[in-house]
């Protein structure tokens, strides 16, 4: 047992690991070290590590302003161009998957106060959706909070962030889904 307590200093300081690889590997050491004392004295020690590897599935609710706790996927602001009357205009360029390729998408953007809230009425909502009749929309210059769907899919995707929209020219925004 003395020979793990120093071993596993020594690999951490050896391999030049992020914190959370760190913590990692000291949990998975001293859970190996507490299932090969258990399975030898036969009596039952339950590890408090259990849940960390598994994954939960979260729905995300695009039609509700509401920030989710962190941000999936990554919206990002491709291009803009100008555009004949100068609106600030907002449009979805490409909706990706990455294990699917190109999607069908669904979004919906809610304005951001100056205090950091969303906000929440429904003519302020505003949705978009790929190459449809409601392709692109006219909408304010400033800060926004996106979140969008994929459609067509078997499996829903989600993307949720913040995006800044430059005024008086068309924006044209990619996703990239988690």
């Amino acid at each position: 047992m003395n020979k793990l307590a120093l071993l596993v200093p020594a690999l951490i300081v050896l391999s030049g690991c992020k914190s959370n690889d760190i913590t990692r590997a000291v949990k998975d050491g001293i859970n190996g070290a507490v299932n090969s004392v258990s399975s030898s004295s036969n009596q039952s020690i339950n590890s408090s590590n259990q849940s960390a590897y598994t994954t939960t599935q979260t729905k995300v609710l695009a039609y509700k302003a509401t920030k989710e706790a962190r941000d999936y996927g990554q919206i990002t602001l491709a291009s803009t161009a100008e555009n004949p009357k100068k609106q600030t205009r907002v449009a979805i360029n490409k909706c990706l998957h990455p294990r699917v390729g190109e999607v069908k998408c669904k979004a919906y953007m809610y304005e951001i106060s100056p205090q950091g809230w969303l906000i929440d009425a429904q003519s302020n909502r505003i949705w978009l959706e790929t190459r449809t009749t409601h392709y692109d929309k006219v909408v304010p210059s400033g800060s926004y909070y996106m979140k969008v769907r994929t459609e067509g899919v078997a499996k829903e995707s989600y993307a949720t962030g913040d995006i800044n929209i430059i005024p008086f020219v068309t924006n044209y925004v990619d996703i990239t889904f988690e």
